[in-house]
């Protein structure tokens, strides 16, 4: 399964990290305005230390990470942490314009995975999916946004459904490929996640439209 990266644990972690570090400021602010200096120095050695063994585990998740382009039909999972949402190019068709762009239109199919959700989760209950980035991006890193408004639908476990978006590009593009992905902004400082820093991304294939 290829997926965004978020997973329970790293959320735990980062929300862990997050809590951790807010406790040994308050703790080290105390401590100096007490006069207790042995004290805060011992707490901003941990805070340090901690900040210091996080970043070590996020940029190295990121460095060891490697970008994939998955081929047209092949899907990708966006964790909403107890279950997957999979996303996959299911058609493209091109159209050009009077003014010089060319309108592509993506079908992308969406399938709420019913083997991803949590043995807590009812299975007639419905999810509706966190904050999603779409854009086409060409062979020199341009990007080109695309609408959302498709990829809010509320699903239940099993549940499928295909969604048109459209981008209108330059005919000049090359090698285009879509960009889609969780646009929540914490997940780009958690690790592993495919928004942190420096790690690789997932992007899909476009069909060859005739």
């Amino acid at each position: 399964m290829i997926t965004d990266g978020l997973n329970p644990f790293t959320v735990l972690l980062f929300l862990g990290a997050v809590l951790a570090a807010a406790t040994l400021i308050v703790l080290y602010i105390v401590a100096r305005v007490t006069k207790r200096e042995p004290f805060a120095r011992i707490t901003l050695r941990v805070l340090l230390g901690g900040v210091g063994l996080y970043l070590l585990l996020f940029l190295g998740a990121s460095v060891f990470s490697h970008s994939r382009v998955l081929a047209v039909g092949e899907e990708k999972h966006i964790c909403e942490i107890d279950c997957h949402l999979a996303y996959a190019v299911a058609a493209t068709k091109s159209e050009s314009l009077p003014n010089g762009l060319v309108r592509h239109t993506v079908t992308v199919k969406v399938r709420f995975d019913e083997q991803t959700i949590s043995s807590r989760r009812p299975r007639d209950a419905t999810l509706t999916p966190n904050s999603r980035y779409v854009a086409l991006v060409d062979d020199m890193g341009h990007r080109y946004a695309g609408s959302t408004d498709g990829l809010k639908r509320k699903l239940i476990p099993g549940e499928a459904y295909t969604t048109d978006i459209v981008f209108e590009v330059p005919a000049d593009a090359k090698d285009l490929r879509l960009v889609l992905r969780n646009n929540d902004p914490e997940t780009a400082f958690i690790i592993g996640h495919e928004n942190s820093l420096l790690h690789g991304k997932t992007t899909f294939a476009l069909l060859k439209s005739s």
